[in-house]
């Protein structure tokens, strides 16, 4: 078997026939070190290299017993191509985030604590022009859209975002300083 070209070693393996192991023993002795040596420079890691020659092995070796590989004279070619898309894949999955353990989802989805004093918000609403605590009451409490919001109130649609802005950062502001907290 050792004397056989690569075509003749596939088409023993496709034939299915008495010499298909000793085929095969053969393909994986001759195209081993030199997966190894493609995993070695693109990998530069060892554990990784032996599991890339194997799911390459035995990759091409399903491929010839299955008869999808289409030019046996080109072998090489299809070892190495192979070999160059389970590279990739192992990349792709070494870039890959770790799962979340349960005590890590369980901080993302906690709800933080309400840190904002309800009179001191409601004072600091009353600051605002009537108009833009009307729009946030709208939004916030109502759930409105800002077109429905802009009908109600005989406005542009855009009119609303922008007094909804402003209206926020002047609240911001006025939390921010305290000026919505008794005494």
């Amino acid at each position: 078997m050792n004397d056989m070209s690569d075509a003749e070693l596939v088409e023993c393996i496709a034939e299915a026939g008495p010499r298909r192991e000793a085929a095969e023993a053969a393909l994986c002795r001759r195209f081993a070190p030199r997966i190894r040596l493609y995993g070695i420079k693109h990998l530069r890691d060892e554990d990784l290299t032996r599991d890339l020659t194997q799911t390459v092995l035995v990759a091409v070796l399903e491929a010839a017993r299955q008869r999808r590989i289409d030019d046996p004279q080109h072998f090489d070619r299809f070892v190495f191509g192979t070999c160059r898309n389970t590279v990739a894949r192992m990349r792709q999955q070494a870039t890959r985030l770790p799962l979340a353990t349960d005590e890590k989802l369980a901080a993302l989805v906690a709800v933080p604590p309400l840190t904002v004093e309800l009179n001191g918000l409601f004072a600091c609403i009353a600051k605002l022009e009537e108009r833009s605590s009307l729009v946030l009451m709208m939004s916030f409490l109502e759930e409105r859209s800002a077109a429905e919001i802009a009908t109600k109130l005989s406005l542009e649609t855009g009119n609303v975002r922008v007094i909804r802005h402003r209206a926020l950062g002047a609240l911001r502001r006025c939390l921010d300083a305290g000026e919505g907290t008794s005494h």
